[in-house]
């Protein structure tokens, strides 16, 4: 039987995003009022600079709201990130056979080693984060920091290896 569960999860934006997204503006707002300031002999010029200046902001502004989606389809977890409802892009995918570790995500201990690719694909303050440590073949140990629903827990849980399935999530 085939198994296919998705989740998606939004990011929570930090007071550090809230500042840079308002600094961002700030310096737009400043930056087109130069442009019509020094450039008003050429009226047309001046506006357009100012509005290509207006949707550079607008385009960086996009790039903060962020969003993780986990897919389980039949023992493989893919998560995707998802920016501005618009943009996706593979970030991690491995067979969930090749778990070696699942356990409660403490955001005192330290994530991964240096050798370790590492993916942190939830809030960091998350209650129900847990830490995935999986063997990629040919690519080393890969390191998952999700807060996976129930949903995507048995779908996760179904493909396990023996020996994690009765530990795992607790």
């Amino acid at each position: 039987m085939d198994t296919f569960f998705e989740q998606i999860v939004v990011i929570k934006k930090s007071a550090k995003n809230y500042a840079l997204i308002i600094g961002i503006w700030l310096l737009a707002i400043i930056l087109a009022y130069l442009a019509l300031c020094f450039l008003s002999a050429l009226f047309v010029f001046a506006v357009a600079i100012a509005g290509l200046i207006g949707y550079g902001a607008y385009r960086l502004t996009k790039m903060f709201f962020v969003e993780y989606e986990y897919i389980v389809t039949n023992g493989t977890l893919d998560i995707d990130k998802i920016t501005a409802k618009s943009s996706r892009k593979r970030v991690m995918s491995f067979d969930i056979e090749n778990v070696t570790s699942v356990e409660k995500y403490n955001p005192n201990q330290r994530t991964s080693q240096n050798n370790e690719k590492t993916v942190i694909a939830c809030n960091i303050d998350d209650k129900n984060a847990y830490k995935l440590i999986a063997n990629k073949e040919g690519k080393g140990t890969c390191v998952l920091v999700f807060a996976p629903n129930e949903r995507i827990i048995e779908g996760v849980v179904k493909s396990l290896p023996k020996y994690l399935s009765n530990s795992a999530f607790k």
